[in-house]
This record gives C-alpha cells, structure tokens and sequence, in this order.
C-alpha cells in the first residue's frame, strides 16, 4: 500500500512539472511581449518590448535610455538610439544560454546541453557548458518571470507580458 501511494505521489509530480513546462511554452508562442529587467541592488527598472520571431529575436529598450537588440543566428546587432551609434557583433550560444531558449520559444526538453528541474511552481534550467541557472516561473498566468546571476555574479529578473 504505501509503494502504491509512493508511486502515485511520484507520478503526480511529473504530471504538474511537465504541465508547468507546457503553461510556460505556451507563454513563449505569443509573438509580443512587454519587457521589463530589475537588477539586484539597483532602482533602476529597464523597459521596453520583445518580439520573438521564427528567425530573429528584437529587444527595444524604450527606458531609462532608448535602444535596441536585434539577434539573429550568431550575430547581435547593438543600435543605440540616444547616441545614434550602431555596432554588429558576432556571438555563440555558449556566450549567452538565454538567447539560446528563447530563440526555441520555448524549454527544450530534448535539449542535451541542459538540465531542467521542476520545483514547485517553477523550472530551473541549467547551461551544461556555463553552469548558469535560470529560474522560470509564471505568476498568475499572465507574466513569465525569468531570474539569473549575470557575469558578474548579479541577479537579475526579467518579466514578460504578452502584448496583443
């Protein structure tokens, strides 16, 4: 009897971690998002939007300071409205693991250079390679927050709306 309940316990688990992956990949489908990052230790809100494509990802920054990402395959185009400067530079995934799942629009579960955990109401993904850790949770079904330590060892939360 108490191997049934185990097993059932266990099952139970897996069941509400994968439906917590499929809430948050079906997050990731929409094309439009509003965007905003706190860093730990800073007042400072930076906002703007995203829009995620099949082939391209683009990150305008609208405050405190107005510019923009443009990412497509290895290449991240920096244009910085303010100061009318752009630059073009070559990146690899290992640079930036992040850019790597939401370029997939969504947790790839297959992916053998990651780790997922499920955890109550959220998903860790660890980079293999990095060993950077994203934490990624829904709140309330409508905002996607992401959390991670930068370079530097700083936290950082990223939280995106959908925008119609």
């Amino acid at each position: 009897m108490y191997l049934k309940a185990l097993i059932l316990c266990f099952l139970s688990f897996n069941i509400s971690a994968k439906s917590l992956i499929d809430d948050i990949n079906n997050f990731l489908d929409a094309d439009r998002f509003s965007y905003e990052q706190v860093t730990e230790n800073s007042n400072e809100v930076i906002s703007g939007k995203l829009i995620l494509d099949k082939l391209q990802i683009y990150l305008e920054i609208i405050t405190p300071y107005k510019e923009s990402y443009l990412i497509s395959k290895n290449f991240i185009t920096y244009n910085d409205i303010d100061f009318s400067q752009q630059r073009t530079f070559e990146y690899s995934e290992n640079d930036f693991p992040i850019i790597n799942i939401i370029s997939k629009k969504k947790i790839p579960q297959g992916d053998d250079s990651l780790n997922i955990l499920s955890v109550e109401d959220s998903v860790y993904v660890t980079d293999k390679m990095t060993k950077q850790v994203f934490k990624i949770s829904l709140k309330e079904e409508a905002t996607l927050v992401i959390q991670f330590k930068d370079n530097f060892g700083v936290g950082n939360s990223i939280f995106l709306n959908k925008l119609s």
